[in-house]
Parts: C-alpha cells; structure tokens; sequence
C-alpha cells in the first residue's frame, strides 16, 4: 500500500508537466545466473544455482526554464534459491512485481540557482557517489559482484533504498567542484537503515592540472540505533585522494579517518584503528590491433573502520565469506590485467583478502571473466572465480561461475 501511495504522489508531482515536456528515458535491465560450489558439495544437488534480474527504468524531462525532473522505478527478483527451481527463497508474502519494485528516483533539478550558472540544486530521492567509490556509493552495483541472493538482503536495501533530502553542486566547469549533501538514508524495506540515518556530505574535487586532480570528503552521519558507515550514535569520516595520469600511467591514493561518538559529538575518535588506506596503478600497453592493461590495488581497512555501503573491490566471490555487509576490518591485495580487442575483454585478476589486525589466515580468490560488447549498450560476461583458505584446499574451497547480460539504455 506504501509503494502504491509514494507511485500516486509521484505521478501527481510530475504527470501535469509531462504534457509539454521532451521526456529522455534512461535505464539498464541486468540477468546473471550463477552457480556455487564449495568443499563437501559433491554432487548436482548440493550446488547452490541463482538467476537474479534487475530493470532500472527512469525518465529525464524538462519542467521549465533551468528545470527539470528524473523519476525512476527499480524491479529486482532472485529465482532458484535453496534449492527451490523457479521459485524465489520466500514468497509466501509475495504480492506480485509490486513487491519487488522500489522507486530508485524522483528528484527536481534547478540549474542556474540564483542566476548563477555554477550553481545547481537537487531536491527529492537520488543516488550519491560514484561506482568503485570505497567508502560511499549509492547506486546500482554490479551484479557479477552483488548478485548473491540479489533481492533478498537488507543489507542490499542500504543503497537500493536511495538517499531522500537535497544536493548543492558548485562547478565552475574547469577546475573546482563541490557537492554539499543533506539527506536521510531511508528504505521501507530496510533492516540496515530503518533508523532513518541522517547524513552530511561535503565532497569536493579540484583539477590542479590536465595530469593531477585532488579529492577531500566528509562523511557526517547520525543515528539513534545503527550506522551505514560507522560507529555510534554518530561517525565522521574525513579523507583525502591524490589521483594522477601522465599518458598510459594512471595512479591513485586514498586515506581516510574515521571518528565515533556515543554522544553524538564530532571528530570524536574512540578506535585507534579506525583508518583506511587505498593505492591503486594501471599502466596501458597499446599492442598491435589490442591494448593490455596491468593494475595493482592494495586495500586496507582497519578492524575499527566501517562502512555497509562500500563499493571496495575484492572479487567476484567476496559475498560468499567475510565482507559482504561492507567494508571493515580487510587488507586486500589485489593482480590483475585487463586485455582488449574490438569488442572482446579478457580480465584476470588474483585476490589475496585477510584481517586488517593480522588474522590467523588469508583467502585467497582467482578470477577469470570475459566480456563481449554486442553492441554500444549491450554486453555478453561469463566469469569463472575459485577461492581457497592459505591452509590449503583440504581446509576450505569454493567456486563460483557466473553468465549473464547488462543493457544500458537512454543518456543519462
């Protein structure tokens, strides 16, 4: 009844204006099937196989002069969990596609904010962050890496669910841009976020040059019961990111410093190890007719350091053991190279994933994947990924192999 309600009130929000405006529709439909083995799984029935599916549809129009409006529907649904082909894990409160359709957008965008072209103003339900981000990404994820039991966790309803309150950007079109953010973190359907979080965000970024940018953030958030990054009835995360290209080399580097307060005080730091640390390099080759591109990232966070909304990389399997609430508590390293011709990529990558503190053991992840563009929106993945325990396959192993297509539609 909820959705049906928040559906009404959108279309009374923006169905008069539709009449005269140039609607631009925009979207991306996802399916992945995808089957795990595991150590003592010795047969067809004790594999675990999925299909997950995702359509994100939304409409960009224009309102009036300098304004304009994005509304968009999300759908998601997991077939073939526990065993139970064609049926999702549990339906018994199913009530048709409603029940797995969220509204992802309905947001109005005033440029131009007093009369200033550099000025812009969001107000409504968007998504924040930019995807690989470590710390903050709301927004769609990739399905090869989140698609485990895809629907069906509330810890997936954190970033599904979107962000409600305003965006103020400043772009002067050349060097500097800043985004000042006050929003609450809200989801019917969340158990991670049912608090409704309250969040600040200041995220700037300045071009010193055509070959070095310079990122600063912070993250204010505060809670009566539970945080998305953080501790506490309020987190502060404040962090720094050189990034730097100087032709086929590409570096970056990040640290960030995390502070939580049972009183809701600012910049109250109670863990001694609550910092993250990022470095990532690619270098690109341009071979005859093909380019390969080697990279290396090194990841760490430490155990007093969190965040449910992270969109770190640790491979396509790293749902299946520790970290798949978020980012705390990791050292990753990660190898891997990239190889290109025409349509075709081929990615390799080899994970080594343990405890920030100095755990007992690591994990250990290898990762092929290779991809097939169709055509400008339409790309064909299959990927194979195997991870093992450093004490060796005779104390834990498990596999995964993913298929799957993403269509991405519209210009937005």
């Amino acid at each position: 009844m909820r959705k049906l309600l928040m559906l009404a009130v959108v279309a009374a929000m923006f169905v008069p204006a539709l009449a005269n405006a140039q609607i631009n529709w925009y979207g991306q439909l996802d399916i992945m099937g995808s089957m795990e083995r595991w150590q003592g799984s010795t047969n067809f029935a004790d594999e675990y196989s999925y299909t997950d599916s995702r359509l994100f549809v939304g409409a960009n129009f224009g309102l009036d002069e300098n304004i304009e409006a994005n509304v968009a529907l999300m759908y998601m649904g997991s077939w073939g969990d526990n065993y139970l082909a064609g049926q999702q894990i549990d339906n018994s409160n199913d009530t048709g596609i409603l029940s797995k359709t969220v509204l992802a957008e309905a947001n109005i965008v005033f440029k131009n904010l007093f009369d200033n072209d550099r000025l812009t103003l969001k107000v409504g339900k968007f998504y924040y962050g930019e995807k690989g981000d470590a710390i903050f990404y709301v927004g769609l994820r990739d399905m090869s890496k989140w698609g485990y039991g895809y629907s069906d966790y509330s810890w997936n309803s954190a970033y599904n669910g979107g962000m409600d309150g305003a965006q103020l950007t400043y772009d002067d079109q050349e060097k500097l841009k800043v985004d000042l953010v006050y929003s609450k973190m809200a989801n019917e359907d969340s158990d991670v976020n049912s608090s409704k979080i309250n969040m600040i965000i200041v995220n700037g970024k300045y071009k010193v040059n055509d070959n070095i940018s310079l990122k600063g953030y912070l993250y204010d958030s505060e809670t009566t019961s539970w945080q998305v990054v953080g501790y506490g009835n309020r987190s502060d995360t404040i962090g720094i990111k050189p990034e730097v290209k100087f032709g086929a080399l590409s570096a970056s580097g990040e640290i960030a410093q995390q502070y939580y307060s049972d009183d809701s005080n600012m910049f109250d730091q109670k863990y001694d190890d609550a910092i993250l640390t990022k470095l990532n390099a690619s270098y690109q080759f341009d071979l005859t007719g093909m380019t390969l591109t080697p990279r290396v990232q090194y990841l760490r966070a430490g155990d007093d350091f969190w965040s449910d909304v992270s969109d770190a990389n640790f491979g396509f399997m790293s749902s299946e053991y520790w970290w798949y609430w978020g980012l705390y508590d990791v050292e990753s390293y990660n190898i891997g190279a990239d190889l290109k011709k025409g349509k075709y990529c081929v990615s390799l990558d080899i994970f080594k994933n343990g405890d920030s503190n100095g755990g007992s053991y690591y994990w250990y992840e290898y990762d092929l994947v290779g991809k097939y563009k169709y055509t400008d929106a339409i790309e064909f993945y299959a990927g194979y990924a195997y991870a093992e325990s450093e004490k060796g396959s005779n104390y834990w192993w498990e596999s995964r192999t993913i298929m799957g297509v993403t269509w991405k539609f519209g210009n937005k």
